[in-house]
């Protein structure tokens, strides 16, 4: 044989091994890869949604954060009003019991004044009674003892 029947032979069978590859080994291959292009373009896009998602789902909880943070203020604000107006209210009622009790209290040291005073002017006219009498000899009535106290109470 000579080298031209070898390379025409050679090239034949290079034509029927590349056509043969063409129909049947190339379709599945760059179908497989095909469809692996698909997944990963699907996978890539899967991922940015999610990653759309998640930078939602910060901004949701940061808001959710936000409004917590400022109910949470809200609500101490009005726990410290009400504090304070509970505090103004228990000193107002102290303010009105004190008064009260010194109220009673002058009251109570009016009436034992008076009371003081009262045994005072009849220990005085008793003594002064005993003391006229033993100067004069002479027993007052009660009716002239009453009309000395009545005098007597009228000019203190």
């Amino acid at each position: 044989m000579n080298i031209n029947a070898t390379l025409i032979a050679q090239a034949v069978v290079m034509i029927v091994f590349v056509a043969i590859c063409w129909r049947y080994i190339y379709p599945p291959i760059v179908a497989a890869m095909q469809e692996r292009q698909k997944k990963i373009s699907d996978g890539l896009e899967a991922a940015k949604k999610a990653d759309d998602s998640l930078e939602e789902a910060k901004l949701a909880y940061e808001k959710e954060l936000d409004q917590a943070k400022s109910e949470a203020a809200a609500i101490l604000d009005k726990a410290n009003a009400r504090a304070s107006q509970i505090v103004n209210d228990a000193t107002s009622k102290a303010d009105v019991e004190a008064e009260k009790i010194m109220a009673s209290a002058s009251t109570t040291i009016e009436n034992e004044t008076n009371k003081a005073r009262e045994e005072l002017r009849q220990q005085m006219s008793d003594i002064i009674i005993d003391t006229t009498q033993k100067i004069l000899d002479d027993e007052i009535s009660n009716e002239k003892h009453e009309a000395i106290l009545k005098k007597a109470a009228q000019e203190l």
